[in-house]
Order: structure tokens, then C-alpha cells, then sequence
């Protein structure tokens, strides 16, 4: 069954920090806002789980300064990163972002004799990272989300999957250009299976990332790429989706029995404070001072290569965070979250190791976006890890994205708001339209596509690659997207296929851009190329529908 079309004034699409700051700033300014949500805003966003906080640099500041935070995001970004977009977000971050949640009723921790507890995390200079204990994500986005309920400018959608936008271009079988538009976009509705035609004049992209790309992840349940593919079928770029940044500390336990178990992160402000990884619960060494003078500081692309060799070579299925030399009453108030967790899984971290292995975390690439997060594509903008903004460069500076989603929200809504914005006059968008299509009853086909994806992945285009891999990798993908093609044009959709069409399309974008890029540059590892070649990939992949995958100067 098909609903008419629905039309509204703006659609944003996520409910993490991005997509809560997007509607809550388009309704401030009298726009009229349809939110929707994959799950339950509030838990079912990786903003949910950011448990370090946000950087930021507060002067005046006796010791840093927006030169130390452009140096240390160049530094983890290897140089790839857009240095105007770089310094423009040291400047703002403070302003623009702590401030603006300040404003909203977010209260950061405080320290004895300092106006802010500020922490220190793997890759920076000096403390900057804004926090709430351990569960700032958590914290801000119950505020944000409240503000979002209460307002009368924005109406929430939870349980609502977004499936293709409709443009201009496409919808007359032209490639995209800078004369194209968006018209709207279509979603499942997953408790009254039924599919939505949106039709509104602004569309604001914040879906989160890729984790469930790969086995392991430090990702949600809704991490499966969305609006990365959207936006490829839709004929806009992806930049840099070889760089996928894993996290070196999420919770091991073999028996696992719920989703939250799976990916627990304990943060990376423990590492900060002096937590070290070691081989054996019993063994004294931070073993990653073998791979860097930095040891278990270092950045993660850093760390957890270093584990991966660590448990290769030793044959482990874990490694061991020992935060046993940070104060017990430290760790209990800065890092409540993860005291607790640990104690009720039976393991006092103020007194013993706990088991860890590192898991997908981020995706430094996406959807190639201007300045102010806009896209080709008149009326759509693409925001927070779905976006590409130049910030990150071949890696991620640990705290960096938390506030990159509010301050580019701000920014895009900005530029919507100051465009001239006309309904889409004398155009007949179309309904969404099943026809014949069958309902799915064969569950067993897609959890088939599903693990074959995310273990193809995980094996073959991990976090150390090769040639031979990544080719083997491609060939089995590119098969399966023809069956999975096929499928969606005879089925009526669902959640988890839906998921899957989108999986597949990140999948191959990764690996793509991983073959492309014959060097070793930050967290792209190839051991058939282990050196970084500045001479030829000091650029931005680009994958392109009708290009492939290209490379571009970086700006």
C-alpha cells in the first residue's frame, strides 16, 4: 500500500547530533520540519554512544591555541585534509557549537579551580575535549531531542527508513549537474509497511555511518550507510571511503548476548589518562610502544593496526586495556559509564585489565559536500559522518566529530535559509509505486546477502589490505549487487533489504577507492604498498558513477 505524496517545507533525515541541530535550527528560523528517525530518536544514533565529548578551543587558554588544533587534525589527517575547512572549524568550534549547547541548557563538567574539566585524548597536543563524564553523547542528545519534541515547528517520524531521493536530473535520466534539484525523497514507514512520497523543498542527509559494513563495529543498529548510497544513486561523489577508521578499545566478550555488549567503546580519554594496552591480562608493557614513541597515545589508526599485528602475530583474539595506574576516584567520576558497565560484566577496571578489541568506529570519507555542506543538487545537503567536508582528511582527530555535525548543520541551514527557496512549482513528482511487486518471505536469501557482505569485508578489505584481497573482494561484491538489483526490482521492500541494497552499494565504494589508492596512508594500510607516496596521493579519491574513482588535488 502507497500513501499520496506528502508536502511538506524541509525533511531531515536522522536524529543523531547533525539531523537534532539541523531541525531544531531550520524551525527556529519559522521553517516548518518532518524529522525522521530509524529507530527511537534518542538511543538509536551513533551520537548516542560518543562517550569522549567534543574539541574545541577556548581562548584565551594558557597553553592551547587554534594553531595547536589545526596542526594535531593535519597531523591525524596525513595532510589530506582541507586546511581552510580546518582552520575555520578551530575557530568556531567554541563559538559556535559549546556555546550554542550551552545556550540549550548543556552543562559540561567542571573542575576545582578551573571553569572546565577539560580531557586529553590520543592525537592532541594538549587538553581541549569537552565532556560529560564518560556520556556526553548520551547527555546532549536527551537535551537536543527535548528541545526537538517540544517545538511545534517539527514533527518527529520514528521507525522510518529513507529509500532514494528524487531529483530532477534523475528523474528526466540526466546526470547530475549544477542545474539539478531535489524534490523530495521517499521513506518506509516500518510499522504500517508503507512506503511515503516526500515531496519539500530543502532535504537535510544525516544518517550516520557504515558500521554494520563490517562484522564488528562500534556502530548502532542503524549504521548501514543510507545516505551515502542515496546520494551515489542520486549521481553525487564519494571522497575518501578508503579511510575507515577503526577504534582499539571495544569491549571483548565471546559470549556476547545483546547488541550494547557487542559494542561497548570504552573511550579513548582512558588512554588519555594513562591506560596502556598490553598482550596478556598478566603482562607489563604497553606492547604499542614497539610500533610508536607515543604507545597507547597514539592515534587510532596508530593503535589499532599495532593491535591487529599484536594478535596476529600472537595468535589472540583480544588484547588488554589496563587502567589500573589512573586514579580508582578518577575513573569512577570522569568514567562512570564504563566503571559501571565493567563491574556489572564482573571486572573492576580501578583494580584489573579489561578485554578489548578494535572494531569499525568511523568513515572519514562521504558524500562530497561544499563549505557549507550543501551538494550539487539544489536543496539537498548532506551532514555530520555521511558528509565529506574536508575536516578529517585520511583520518579522524579523536572528539573532532561531535562538533563538525552541529557546526555544519548550522552552517547548511543557514545557507538554505538565506536562498531563495521556491516550491517545486508545475512539477508532478511520482507516487511510489509497488505494481506487482511481491511481498519478502524469504528472510533467509537476505541474512545470506548480509553476512556475505559484512564477511567479505571484514576478511578482505579490513584494516590491513592488499591487491589480491581487495580484487577478490570486488568480484564477489560486484556479483552480489546484481542479485541484490534484481531482488529489489521484484520484492516489496522492508528495513532489513533495504539495509542490504544500501550495504552494498558502501561496500563496493570502499574497496573501490581502497584499489585505487596504491600507498599506505593513515588508516588505509596496504602491505603491498606500506609506504605513503606523497607525490601521487597527496589527493582526494573520487568515486564518480560514470568516472569511477579518480583522484582530485586536495583544496
Amino acid at each position: 500500500m502507497e500513501e499520496k505524496i506528502i508536502s511538506i517545507e524541509c525533511g531531515v533525515i536522522g536524529s543523531g547530533l547533525a539531523g537534532l541541530t539541523a531541525a531544531i535550527e531550520l524551525a527556529e528560523k519559522g521553517k516548518k520540519v518532518y524529522l525522521f528517525a530509524k529507530g527511537d530518536i534518542e538511543k538509536d544514533c551513533n551520537s548516542y554512544l560518543l562517550a569522549g565529548g567534543l574539541t574545541a578551543v577556548k581562548i584565551p587558554s594558557n597553553n592551547d591555541s587554534f594553531e595547536k588544533h589545526v596542526e594535531d587534525t593535519l597531523k591525524a589527517g596525513k595532510n589530506l585534509n582541507n586546511k581552510e575547512i580546518v582552520e575555520y572549524c578551530a575557530r568556531h568550534f567554541f563559538s559556535d557549537v559549546i556555546e550554542w549547547l550551552i545556550e540549550r541548557g548543556v552543562h559540561f563538567d567542571f573542575s576545582v579551580g578551573k571553569e572546565f574539566d577539560l580531557h586529553r585524548e590520543g592525537g592532541h597536543s594538549e587538553d581541549r575535549v569537552f565532556h560529560i563524564r564518560d556520556t556526553t553523547g548520551k547527555s546532549i542528545i536527551k537535551i537536543l531531542a527535548d528541545i526537538a519534541r517540544e517545538n511545534e515547528n517539527i514533527k518527529i517520524f520514528e521507525h522510518h527508513v529513507a529509500i532514494d531521493l528524487i531529483t530532477k536530473n534523475k528523474f528526466f535520466g540526466k546526470k547530475v549537474n549544477e542545474k539539478d534539484k531535489c524534490y523530495g525523497f521517499y521513506v518506509y514507514d516500518i510499522k504500517n509497511d508503507v512506503v511515503k512520497t516526500i515531496e519539500c523543498s530543502g532535504v537535510f542527509i544525516a544518517t550516520g555511518g557504515i558500521g554494520k559494513t563490517f562484522l564488528y563495529t562500534s556502530n548502532t543498529d542503524i549504521s548501514s550507510g543510507d545516505g551515502f548510497a542515496m546520494a551515489y544513486r542520486a549521481g553525487l561523489d564519494l571522497a575518501n571511503m578508503e579511510f575507515v577508521q577503526f577504534h582499539p578499545t571495544v569491549f571483548y566478550d565471546p559470549n556476547a548476548k545483546t547488541e550494547q555488549e557487542r559494542r561497548f567503546l570504552l573511550t579513548e580519554a582512558l588512554r588519555g589518562e594513562g591506560a596502556i594496552l598490553k598482550t596478556t591480562k598478566t603482562s607489563k608493557e604497553d606492547f604499542v610502544l614497539k610500533y610508536n614513541k607515543e604507545g597507547s597515545k597514539a592515534k587510532r589508526d596508530v593503535v589499532s593496526r599495532a593491535e591487529d599485528e599484536e594478535m596476529r602475530k600472537h595468535g589472540l583474539t583480544n588484547v588488554w586495556l589496563d587502567c589500573t595506574s589512573i586514579p580508582a576516584e578518577k575513573i569512577k567520576s570522569s568514567f562512570k559509564n564504563s566503571y559501571e558497565f565493567c563491574l556489572q560484566k564482573g571486572i573492576d577496571i580501578t583494580k584489573e585489565p579489561v578485554a578489548v578489541v578494535y572494531a569499525e568506529h568511523y568513515s572519514n570519507g562521504g558524500v562530497l559536500v561544499g563549505k557549507n555542506s550543501e551538494t550539487l543538487i539544489k536543496g539537498l545537503y548532506v551532514l555530520g559522518e555521511t558528509s565529506y567536508t574536508g575536516l578529517h582528511g585520511a583520518t579522524r582527530l579523536a572528539s573532532n566529530s561531535g562538533p563538525e555535525c552541529i557546526l555544519f548543520a548550522r552552517l547548511a541551514v543557514k545557507h538554505f535559509t538565506e536562498q531563495i527557496n521556491k516550491k517545486n512549482k508545475n512539477v508532478k513528482i511520482p507516487v511510489w509505486r509497488s505494481g506487482e511487486a511481491k511481498q519478502i518471505k524469504d528472510k533467509v536469501t537476505i541474512a545470506y546477502y548480509w553476512e556475505t557482505i559484512r564477511r567479505t569485508m571484514t576478511s578482505l578489505c579490513g584494516i590491513v589490505r592488499n591487491k589480491e584481497r581487495l580484487e577478490a573482494a570486488k568480484e564477489v561484491l560486484e556479483a552480489l549487487k546484481n542479485e541484490i538489483n534484481r531482488f529489489y526490482w521484484n520484492y516489496r521492500v522492508n528495513k532489513d533489504f533495504l539495509e542490504v541494497r544500501n550495504i552494498i552499494e558502501v561496500a563496493l565504494a570502499i574497496v573501490k577507492s581502497s584499489l585505487a589508492r596504491n600507498e599506505t596512508r593513515a588508516c588505509h594500510f596496504r602491505e603491498d604498498y606500506p609506504k605513503q607516496d606523497e607525490k601521487k596521493y597527496l589527493k582526494l579519491s573520487v568515486l564518480n558513477k560514470d568516472k569511477d574513482v579518480y583522484f582530485s588535488e586536495v583544496n
